[in-house]
C-alpha cells in the first residue's frame, strides 16, 4: 500500500551549554518559541518589482519585532547577499564554501548530500544563507530530480528535497522562528521545490500590465506543483531517510510597490493597475490553490501593504548595506531621511502580517 510521507512536527529543544559558537554568538542566547519555525517565500516571476529589497527591509524589520530571521538567497543572481553583506564579507563567504551552492554542490557532483554551512550574521537576530553564482548548476539537475520523484525514485526525492533540508538545518543553527526565501523572477523547477518547501509564499507586484498578466501564471504553476508533488510522495513504497517538503505553499497575500505619489496619492496612471490587481491575485492565485485544498489566511485582504517608489534612497541603501529606515542623517539627508525614517512602519506593517498569517491568527 502506498504511503504519502508528511514532515514530522519540528522539535525547538534548548541548546545545550557546550553547542557551539556561531559568528562569536554563543548559541546558549537562543530564545525557543512556543511555534515551529516557518518559511515564507517572496515569489514573482516577473521582474524588477523590488522583491530582494523587500525580502532585506522585511527580515530587519522583524527582528526587531523580537523574531529571529534567516534570509536565503536562492536566486543565483545573489542580489539579496549583496545587499545584506560587504565586498570582504560576500567574498569570504565564496572563498571559504560557505554559500547555499556550498551546501547543495554535492548532489551536483555526484560526491554526497548536503553538506553544513554556517550562516553569516547580518544583524543582532538576521543571518543569510548567501547566494553564489553557481546556483545554476544545482538548478539545471532540478528537472531531472523532479522527473525521478514522480516516478517514485529516491534518488529524485533526495534532489527535490535538498534545499528545505538546507533551509531547516540552517535555520536550527541559527534558532531562527523564520526562514525568508529570496527566489529568482522564473518559473522552474528549482522555484517549485522552493516554494513547496515553504510555509506561505508574498507575491510582491508591480502596479504594470505585465506584474498583473504573471498572476495566472504564477497560480497555476504552484498548483501544478502541489498537485505533482502529493502524486509523487503516494508512489513512495518506503519511508526515505530524510525529511521532505510539506508541499502546502499558503498564499499570504502581495504588496503592490514603485508607484509614484503626486500630492500624497498613487498617480492615475498607476492607479488603473492597483485597483486591477486584488482580482487579478484572486482569480490568478487564490483560486487554483483553493482548489488543491490550500487556502489563504482568513480574514485578511489580500493586499498586505503598499510601497511608494523610494527613488534615490533604494542605491543609497544597497550601497551601505542597511535596510532604507536605517539610514542617517548623514546619508540621506532633507527630505531623503524623513522619507526614510517614514519606510520603517510601512515594513513593520509587512512584518507583522507575516508573523500574524502564518500563525493562523485571525
Amino acid at each position: 500500500k502506498s504511503t504519502v510521507w508528511h514532515r514530522p512536527t519540528p522539535h525547538r529543544s534548548v541548546p545545550s551549554h557546550h553547542d557551539s559558537i556561531v559568528l562569536g554568538v554563543s548559541r546558549t542566547d537562543f530564545k525557543p518559541g512556543s511555534t515551529q519555525m516557518q518559511i515564507v517565500s517572496f515569489f514573482n516571476h516577473k521582474g524588477g518589482v523590488g522583491k530582494t529589497t523587500m525580502v532585506f527591509n522585511t527580515a530587519l524589520a522583524l527582528a526587531s519585532q523580537g523574531r529571529r530571521v534567516l534570509m536565503v538567497d536562492v536566486d543565483a543572481q545573489a542580489n539579496l547577499t549583496s545587499l545584506a553583506l560587504e565586498d570582504d564579507l560576500l567574498e569570504r563567504s565564496i572563498d571559504e564554501d560557505q554559500t547555499i551552492w556550498s551546501a547543495l554542490s554535492p548532489l551536483v557532483t555526484g560526491a554526497g548530500d548536503i553538506r553544513p554551512v554556517v550562516p553569516l550574521r547580518v544583524r543582532d537576530d538576521v543571518w543569510i544563507a548567501p547566494g553564489d553564482l553557481r546556483m545554476s548548476s544545482f538548478e539545471a539537475i532540478t528537472p531531472t530530480g523532479w522527473t525521478e520523484a514522480l516516478a517514485g525514485q529516491e534518488r529524485g526525492f533526495r534532489t527535490v528535497s535538498a534545499l528545505y533540508r538546507f533551509v531547516q538545518r540552517s535555520a536550527e543553527t541559527v534558532g531562527a522562528d523564520f526562514a525568508f526565501l529570496d527566489l529568482g523572477p522564473n518559473v522552474n523547477v528549482l522555484n517549485g521545490t522552493a516554494l513547496l518547501s515553504s510555509d506561505g509564499f508574498l507575491v510582491p507586484m508591480a502596479p504594470d500590465l505585465f506584474s498583473v498578466r504573471a498572476l495566472p501564471s504564477v497560480g497555476t504553476s504552484v498548483a501544478r506543483w502541489i498537485k505533482e508533488w502529493r502524486t509523487a510522495q503516494s508512489l513512495l513504497e518506503t519511508e526515505p531517510g530524510f525529511e521532505l517538503p510539506p508541499g502546502s505553499p499558503v498564499p499570504l497575500g502581495y504588496v503592490s510597490q514603485q508607484f509614484s505619489v503626486y500630492r500624497r496619492s498613487a498617480s492615475e496612471a498607476y492607479q488603473r493597475w492597483m485597483d486591477r490587481i486584488p482580482g487579478a491575485y484572486e482569480d490568478g492565485i487564490v483560486v487554483p490553490l483553493a482548489a488543491e485544498g490550500v487556502h489563504a489566511p482568513a480574514d485578511s485582504q489580500p493586499e498586505i501593504a503598499t510601497i511608494p517608489n523610494f527613488y534615490s534612497l533604494i542605491p543609497i541603501a544597497q550601497d551601505v548595506n542597511k535596510a532604507v529606515f536605517e539610514l542617517t542623517g548623514s546619508e540621506a539627508r532633507g527630505a531623503q531621511f524623513t522619507r526614510a525614517r517614514q519606510t520603517r512602519e510601512t515594513f513593520l506593517t509587512i512584518a507583522s502580517e507575516i508573523d500574524r498569517r502564518t500563525s493562523g491568527e485571525s
